[in-house]
């Protein structure tokens, strides 16, 4: 009675807990922003809302905010378990048995049977069973780590692609008030006789192209908008201001970077431990095939009270299973790890070479629309002036303006490439660019 109490006091309590009926309020929200804040570095703990976002502060709010992450943050605590659940020894078996007299001369005695076994084999798999948990535990830690990582990744993604579609929307916007402006004058000149019919419907025509394409690219920053709050954990009603992204002049070569991919990538170093996690569970399916042995001792006693006691030793004998078939399957698993590592590995060397050619490519057309916009939007506003004193046409004005228009707004959607592709960039190598040493 004493050892059950002892044991019963050492056991763990039940405790409820209820699943949420609504989702998170914006109050819960921004408070457990405001509590986490302090846990980052100096420089990002000041994040204002209100002021222009970075793309490090976008980051950090997607990493402690986004809903997906903050659910798979508590599997590191179920690899601790299983790490825990593998160190305990097996616990002893104690059993009783007692046979009752039922006739008799009166001089029988009650017998029992009172046995203590414990099992020794997990003595032998013990190390095994922590070895194989420990990695695993370090596979799920760099898997949450990587999984953070690509969202912190995706939300400046998003944030740099959300700039870049208000940047052209900006544009688009502008074209589409000039061109209201010049089709309203033009709808009061066709009114008074002094402008033909053709060229009125040129200038409508002019105005609702413009309308349009502002209107697109506004749905385009609606939708933007609302798939970054979403990756950031934030309410749909909140508006976030974003810093102009900083494009990088040089472009490392691809073969330093898959140098540092195989250091940084942490899914690559994920797959390693949980490689090492499987070959230790196939070292201990190994072993499951030799005899389990359990030993113990035995205290009895028959009817007529000849009292008996010692030792026990069983063993289970490996003749028909003898665990080929846990062993057969762990070979499997580990063989389709190491297949699943290689594959990956070839396939970050080729999302970086890809990337750092589309990079190049991207610089190469940027270099060459930098230099024709803006020489292109001075002769559009010395035509403009032109128009006006009717020394040029219509048609050569609206041909120029249109140009002007249209390489403006695709540099703006090369540059949004390029600023995306840099963020990709940075996820296939696996660390930011401000660490790469650049010769």
């Amino acid at each position: 009675m004493l050892l059950l109490a002892l044991g019963l006091g050492g056991c763990a309590h039940y405790t409820a807990l209820p699943l949420a009926k609504a989702p998170p309020s914006d109050a819960s929200l921004h408070r457990e922003l405001a509590q986490a804040l302090p846990q980052l570095p100096l420089k990002t703990q000041g994040i204002d809302f209100a002021a222009p976002l970075s793309g490090e502060a976008i980051a950090q709010i997607a990493v402690l905010l986004n809903p997906d992450l903050r659910a798979l943050r508590k599997e590191k605590g179920l690899a601790e378990a299983q790490v825990f659940q593998a160190g305990l020894l097996p616990d002893p078996q104690i059993s009783l048995a007692a046979d009752f007299p039922s006739n008799g001369n009166g001089q029988l005695f009650t017998a029992y049977n009172l046995s203590l076994n414990w099992s020794i084999g997990s003595l032998f798999t013990r190390p095994l069973d922590l070895r194989a948990a420990r990695a695993n535990a370090r596979s799920v830690r760099y898997d949450v780590a990587w999984r953070e990582w690509l969202v912190a990744g995706q939300a400046r993604l998003q944030a740099r692609s959300l700039y870049y579609l208000e940047r052209q929307e900006a544009i688009a916007r502008d074209a589409a008030q000039l061109t209201g402006k010049v089709w309203r004058q033009s709808e009061a000149e066709l009114a008074r006789g002094d402008l033909d019919l053709a060229t009125a419907a040129l200038r409508r025509a002019a105005y609702v192209d413009s309308e349009d394409r502002a209107l697109a690219l506004a749905r385009q920053v609606t939708k933007a908008h609302a798939q970054l709050l979403q990756t950031l954990g934030l309410p749909p009603d909140v508006h976030v201001r974003l810093a102009p992204p900083r494009l990088r002049e040089t472009i490392p070569a691809a073969e330093m970077l898959d140098r540092l991919a195989l250091r940084h990538r942490l899914d690559l170093a994920a797959l390693r431990a949980g490689y090492s996690a499987q070959d230790a569970r196939l070292r201990r399916a190994i072993l499951g095939q030799y005899p389990g042995l359990s030993i113990g001792l035995t205290r009895a006693a028959d009817t007529s009270n000849v009292q008996t006691w010692g030792p026990n030793v069983s063993l289970t004998l490996p003749l028909f299973n003898a665990n080929r078939g846990v062993i057969a399957e762990a070979e499997a698993t580990r063989a389709k790890l190491h297949a699943d590592y290689t594959a990956r590995l070839f396939q970050t060397r080729a999302d970086i070479h890809a990337l750092v050619a589309d990079l190049q490519r991207l610089r190469r057309e940027i270099q060459l629309l930098r230099e024709q916009v803006p020489a292109l939007q001075a002769e559009a506003q010395r035509l403009d002036a032109a128009l006006n004193e009717g020394n040029v046409t219509l048609l050569d004005y609206e041909t120029l303006r249109g140009q002007a228009l249209s390489k403006s707004l695709q540099l703006a959607a090369l540059e949004q490439s390029f600023a995306e592709q840099e963020v990709a960039l940075e996820l296939a190598v696996g660390s930011p660019w401000a660490t790469w040493k650049t010769p």
